[in-house]
């Protein structure tokens, strides 16, 4: 037994020799240590072995007929099912450069013949250590992984859920509910799709804080029912300029993005929009993904300063603001895929 393994395993050990008194000899020897072994005579019994059953460890003859054992390491170790596989020569050849050989086929040490007994058991035990230690490092390795990813993914959802929470309570200070900011993240993600956006792992929680500047807005004007004066109307456009500062201080890539969304949602394919009137191909694709999304909630929600409009209503204004307000190629996908956008509205619906 070694220490590091299992109290109740027995390493398993094969021995490739030509020399039948050689296979005896080792076999004996190692059997009364408690090992397990397997003899073999040539290289190609020793791979048939292998293939059968990976030994713990393999003590290898260099000079066999047909397959040297040099041949056979540089198989073991070429293939990645057995590359592990600890292999010490153990020879008559006693020249530097045979040794030199030996290592760079991969072998971990070299017994030379004549052998100690006592050597033999010390150098066999020593790499069967180092190799449970080995093996539970790598599984340590393993384990500590899968916690990482845990933990990882933990942080993730966590920081999914405070997004949606900031922009629920933007929604919420308007009067408008958290379902409005799950729609439009959904709208965002499913349009960002089938338009090919690189950054898609990303759209859903950026575009979720689409209106995340509206938290600077007074609620007499977020909440007023009814038209906005002049002067009123100026400062709620201001929201996607408060927004982008907000967002645009980290250099994190979800922020960077949900920047961009905050201050281009409102911009116009025609140069109409706020706060800058850029126009086209001017605007990100990301704002004008969530400016289709944006609207088409907005549209069929009532609000404290409007109706809520029919479906009929909602395409027809798409219809009349392609080119316009949006860009012609949303709206194709968005009329093209009509059905995934209702099934979404219909199961983010509650009672506003």
């Amino acid at each position: 037994m070694v220490k590091g393994l299992p109290l109740e395993y027995a390493a398993d050990i094969l021995i490739v020799d030509d020399t039948l008194a050689n296979l005896q000899l080792l076999s004996t020897l190692l059997k009364e240590e408690g090992y397990k072994v397997r003899p073999a005579s040539n290289g190609a019994m020793a791979l048939q072995a292998v293939a059968a059953k990976k030994p713990d460890l393999i003590l290898l003859d260099i000079k066999m007929p047909e397959m040297s054992g040099y041949e056979v390491c540089a198989a073991l170790k070429n293939n990645p099912e057995t590359k592990n596989i600890p292999v010490l020569f153990i020879s008559a050849l006693n020249d530097v450069a045979d040794k030199i050989q030996a290592f760079n086929v991969g072998a971990l040490d070299y017994i030379n013949k004549p052998f100690q007994f006592e050597e033999v058991k010390a150098r066999v035990a020593t790499h069967l250590r180092l190799k449970a230690y080995e093996d539970d490092m790598e599984a340590q390795i393993v384990l500590g992984i899968r916690e990482i990813e845990g933990l990882n993914q933990e942080i993730i959802d966590t920081q999914q859920e405070l997004i949606f929470t900031m922009g629920q309570v933007c929604e919420t200070r308007s009067h408008e509910t958290g379902q409005h900011v799950k729609r439009v993240a959904e709208y965002s993600y499913l349009l960002a799709k089938l338009y090919g956006f690189e950054q898609l792992d990303l759209m859903k929680q950026a575009a979720s804080m689409h209106d995340i500047g509206k938290v600077a807005i007074p609620d007499s004007i977020l909440n007023k029912p009814g038209a906005l004066t002049d002067e009123e109307w100026a400062t709620m456009k201001t929201h996607s300029h408060l927004g982008y500062q907000m967002l645009s201080v980290s250099q994190r890539p979800l922020f960077k993005l949900a920047a961009t969304i905050t201050l281009e949602h409102h911009e116009k394919w025609d140069g109409t929009g706020y706060p800058y009137g850029i126009k086209g191909e001017e605007i990100s694709v990301a704002g004008r993904i969530t400016a289709v999304a944006d609207v088409f909630d907005a549209l069929g929600a009532m609000r404290c300063y409007k109706p809520s409009k029919s479906l009929e209503e909602i395409l027809e204004i798409f219809q009349q603001e392609r080119g316009r307000h949006f860009d012609p190629d949303m709206v194709t996908l968005f009329f093209d895929h009509l059905d995934d956008f209702i099934v979404i509205r219909n199961k983010y619906t509650t009672a506003e």
